[in-house]
């Protein structure tokens, strides 16, 4: 049978500190164990795509947020898969490598990382470019770009799956909304404004083996959220 033991003694007797090398180790009780770093900041990761219509004119979605469907399969979850938190996850480590870069590089990542071929088509800007143009020796920025390369891949398997579409090209927000404090939890009216990030389009440059689609239209219909993106692409102009 399990029992709870609460030990209270009171500061500065004798047997204070014998008592808590004793107990400590087995009965002691440390918040941060549970909450080792207590969430401020709520995160919302959209993203949007673009592809080409019956007239081969570049159409591009309304947003879709991530955050909505992977929520909807940790919501009553002791311990949900690892897989409905990647949006969550993911872009505090895109966050972080964003902030570490300065103002003239985060002002250029917020931009397009496409470019215009001789033909009028369009492909990515090289990275060996981008790293010239945001800041060659510069370990940030090569540590940013990975991320963003992994963002564009993770963004277009989303819309891929989403919006059953040839997607060309995805971009991506993250909306961070903070709470009242505590003392103001029940005014009506918001201590702080939201702040968004909005990033460039990027060429969406995926092989995407068909197992792995697969996987995500699973996850997007197994949380019911399939009209998420019918709404996106009715919206798309």
């Amino acid at each position: 049978m399990a029992s709870t033991v609460l030990v209270l003694l009171p500061a500065g007797t004798p047997l204070r500190q014998p008592v808590n090398s004793a107990v400590s180790p087995y009965f002691s009780q440390n918040w941060r164990v549970f909450a080792p770093n207590i969430l401020k900041v709520n995160r919302k990761v959209e993203i949007r795509a673009q592809w080409r219509d019956d007239n081969n004119q570049l159409v591009h979605s309304d947003w879709v947020s991530l955050t909505e469907i992977e929520e909807q399969g940790v919501t009553g979850h002791f311990a949900p898969s690892r897989v409905h938190k990647n949006a969550f996850n993911s872009s505090q480590t895109l966050l972080s490598r964003y902030n570490d870069l300065n103002e003239e590089q985060q002002e250029r990542v917020r931009n397009t990382f496409i470019e215009a071929t001789d033909n009028n088509e369009f492909h990515p800007i090289d990275v060996e470019d981008l790293i010239d143009d945001l800041g060659a020796g510069d370990s940030d920025v090569v540590r940013y770009l990975r991320m963003d390369y992994m963002y564009m891949r993770f963004a277009t398997l989303y819309a891929t799956a989403g919006f059953d579409k040839d997607i060309e090209r995805v971009q991506w927000r993250i909306t961070r909304e903070r709470p009242n404090d505590f003392r103001n939890r029940f005014r009506d009216q918001e201590q702080y404004g939201d702040s968004v990030t909005t990033f460039g389009w990027r060429h969406s440059n995926v092989d995407m083996p068909e197992e792995v689609l697969d996987e995500y239209r699973k996850l997007i219909e197994g949380t019911g959220k399939e009209h998420l993106f019918r709404k996106a692409d009715s919206d798309a102009n």
